[in-house]
């Protein structure tokens, strides 16, 4: 997969924080009326797919590829809430911002795309579930390029957000959309190609596999503990951890990926993608990704 272009919106919270960046002003340079009656969570997935197109024609069938830890938060949350604690029949549009693909149908509709639009959740591994729904379609020849964004929101108040997640009291709370513009072939002499996601049960496969790769930089997009950094280490030589802050959500290692694009890019050398689902129990599982800087 050749890529085109990227682009990363990352915001983190303290937990006592009372308001929330504006976004209009992301997604105004690129539509010309506002976008009206819209919640947060299609504004993050509007803003990130335009600036990462950035006025760009693209194909009629290019595939948009959407991912998402928690979906839509706050619109659901007080439809639930009008719904059971007041009694009261939800407004249609409220009820339509509650559907997972709303935001997609925004989004499509703003770049004039017909191509296949899907949705995936998978928690921590939600931005590669998608990036390999969209390395499948590139690779069958069903598309030619493939638009692929992760956005969660950050929903208030940030505590009771929080208690959602399930994470401590002292953590940050980050939201962020996290774009890549992909193609099969590119017009660019020095291009970043990525690798197809591979997915791992454990860490003595991500070794297994790291040895085959001969890469000597590995980014991971979680915080690996002192025992996983050792293993690591001792295979590829150099590990990094993503610079953002936060908890990390199902776009997180979206924007991990993006960094560690831009690092192939400057130093020419190639790089591995690494994030981690801790949701089924301590074990996890893993995802990784090849980045190369094709000549």
């Amino acid at each position: 997969m050749k890529l085109i272009s990227h682009y990363s919106l990352h915001h983190s919270f303290a937990r006592d924080q009372a308001e929330l960046p504006d976004l209009r002003a992301l997604i105004a340079p690129w539509v010309p009326q506002r976008i009206r009656r819209i919640d947060r969570y299609i504004e993050l997935c509007v803003a990130g797919g335009l600036n990462c197109v950035a006025g760009r024609q693209l194909p009629e069938n290019t595939g948009v590829y959407l991912a998402t830890r928690a979906g839509a938060v706050s619109t659901p949350a007080e439809v639930m809430e009008g719904i059971f604690a007041q009694q009261d029949t939800p407004m249609p549009l409220h009820f339509v911002n509650t559907l997972g693909n709303t935001a997609g149908f925004y989004l499509t509709q703003l770049l004039h795309t017909k191509g296949n639009t899907v949705v995936v959740a998978q928690e921590q591994l939600s931005f590669e579930a998608a990036l390999l729904h969209a390395w499948l379609d590139l690779q069958q020849g069903r598309i030619h390029t493939a638009l692929v964004g992760g956005f969660d929101e950050a929903a208030l108040p940030l505590a009771q957000h929080a208690r959602r997640l399930g994470v401590d009291a002292q953590d940050e709370i980050a939201e962020g959309s996290h774009w890549l513009l992909l193609s099969t072939e590119t017009t660019n002499t020095a291009a970043i190609t990525l690798g197809n996601p591979v997915y791992f049960a454990d860490v003595e496969e991500v070794l297994e596999w790291l040895r085959e790769q001969d890469v000597q930089h590995l980014q991971c997009a979680f915080n690996p503990t002192a025992e996983e950094q050792a293993q690591l280490t001792n295979v590829v030589g150099e590990v990094q951890v993503c610079t953002q802050t936060g908890i990390s959500q199902g776009a997180f290692s979206g924007g991990s990926l993006i960094e560690l694009c831009a690092r192939v890019e400057q130093f020419g050398k190639s790089g591995i993608h690494l994030a981690r689902n801790f949701s089924h129990g301590d074990a996890g599982s893993y995802c990784a990704l090849r980045v190369d800087l094709s000549q």
